[in-house]
């Protein structure tokens, strides 16, 4: 495989951002033909990347062009895409636009486009496709979620174990309808799966063999009910670019192909890289609906936050014994003080370097805003409930409500400040060209460690003659 190089890189950043530009002031000006010019010479996964930069208005509008000019096109981009902004570019579509999609997409990529509708839409879209499309379709939804049986494609290429080599290379000639012939699978008169040869494997052998004899009889497989994560890593382990799925009876009923194998590589990554900071992918799906992102973080944060006023309490017992008075209280607040600000950071941070990864978090001006104005309204949520929590428990541990006080508005302040800073260092390092997974992570821990002690012991400071 070719290494893409850094210069690479930031050549297909120049042009995503040129085309994002065009069809930008293309859709203020309503000019529906160059639009419908640039999207034609566009691949999807380009225009994918690009949609994610522009407003939802223009999003729509432009998806409209693409899937009335282009419907194969539209059904890649639909693939590509984040499911929050799929979910959008549908609802803007009627249901027979996106039953023309569907009908031009693989079975996996149409389970894909439909999981995404709603119950009463996706019933109406599926009552205007075809029959065999619609039955395919549902037998796929039957399977449960991240199940090999989920993301199989059921266009495959098998052969009967008697059939000759020569027979089989005319078979294949003549197929038209299928993309991705990786292997040969060899199977009996009923459609057990009995094994699997290659295509260089039937160049080299004798035209006159039957398949039985040159097959591999030891197949590297997985059942309808494996798990996706199983599935990719299998396929990593021995490097397959696709892998046979077999029912309870070891018929052959679909493969997992190597585009969909990286899909699960990078979601699984995704998926334990938010649990890492105690999240998850919702959050860029939510982004519009902050007490949900808020409900998303707020366990773990609670946990961790029994943790640290714990570690205060245990603190405050070695700072009784070196000397007395209120600042024994305000030490044992020290560690909940800066370890959530350090929780929420790290969170917000790796919302925002996983967004700016994906698309889902954009350097344009209105984007940036509209993110940093989300990140704001989850800190206030966040902050106001964690300061509710812990100003309580210096209430009852100090009588003095002014304990309380302190307390709590420091840890709103903090959690505020952190999210903030979480979601605006990185975007900072991307716009100076700066890796912002490598170089947010300390920045954002060290300066939420500083901004808190200095909100704490400053508020203290400041309303230190109520505190004695």
């Amino acid at each position: 495989m070719a290494k893409i190089r850094p210069r690479e890189v930031l050549a297909v950043n120049r042009r995503t951002a040129l085309i994002s530009d065009t069809l930008r002031r293309l859709a203020r000006r309503g000019a529906r033909s160059r639009i419908a010019n640039v999207l034609g010479k566009t691949r999807p996964e380009d225009v994918a990347d690009v949609l994610s930069t522009l407003t939802p208005a223009h999003q729509t509008a432009i998806f409209e062009i693409l899937s009335s000019d282009f419907p194969d096109g539209a059904g890649e981009v639909l693939v590509e895409v984040e499911p929050a902004m799929r979910l959008s570019l549908l609802d803007a579509l009627e249901p027979a636009q996106i039953a023309e999609i569907l009908a031009r997409q693989a079975v996996d990529d149409r389970v894909a486009v439909i999981e995404s509708l709603t119950e009463d839409r996706r019933e109406e879209v599926l009552e205007l496709v075809n029959l065999t499309a619609r039955a395919e379709v549902q037998t796929h939804l039957l399977y449960g979620d991240d199940t090999a049986g989920r993301i199989m494609d059921t266009q495959f290429y098998a052969l009967e174990e008697e059939k000759t080599i020569r027979e089989a290379i005319e078979a294949l000639q003549e197929s038209r309808d299928l993309e991705n012939i990786f292997y040969l699978y060899v199977v009996d008169a009923e459609g057990h799966l009995r094994g699997v040869t290659s295509l260089r494997q039937l160049l080299l052998t004798r035209p006159d063999l039957p398949l039985s004899e040159v097959m591999t009889a030891s197949v590297i497989k997985v059942h309808v009910e494996t798990d996706q994560e199983e599935v990719a890593d299998l396929a990593t382990r021995y490097n397959l670019l696709a892998v046979p799925v077999v029912d309870d009876d070891n018929r052959l009923v679909g493969i997992v192909t190597v585009d969909d194998i990286i899909d699960v590589v990078q979601d699984e990554a995704t998926e334990d890289f938010f649990k890492m900071v105690g999240t998850t992918e919702d959050e860029l799906v939510y982004q519009d609906r902050s007490f949900k992102v808020a409900g998303i973080r707020l366990p773990w944060l609670l946990v961790n936050l029994v943790g640290l006023v714990a570690a205060g309490w245990l603190l405050s017992g070695f700072a009784a014994s070196l000397g007395k008075g209120v600042y024994v209280t305000l030490y044992a607040f020290v560690p909940a003080i800066m370890g959530m600000g350090g929780n929420i950071g790290s969170q917000t941070s790796t919302i925002a370097v996983r967004g700016l990864a994906t698309g889902r978090v954009s350097l344009a001006r209105g984007q940036t805003r509209k993110f940093l104005w989300q990140q704001f309204k989850v800190g206030v949520i966040l902050g106001l409930s964690c300061a509710a929590i812990v100003g309580s428990v210096a209430l009852i541990w100090k009588t003095s409500p002014f304990h309380g006080v302190v307390v709590g508005v420091s840890m709103c302040i903090a959690i505020l400040l952190a999210s903030l800073t979480g979601a605006l260092i990185p975007i900072v390092f991307e716009r100076l060209g700066i890796d912002p997974a490598v170089a947010a992570g300390p920045l954002v821990t060290t300066s939420n460690d500083i901004t808190g002690i200095l909100i704490y012991f400053g508020l203290a400071r400041l309303l230190m003659r109520f505190l004695t």
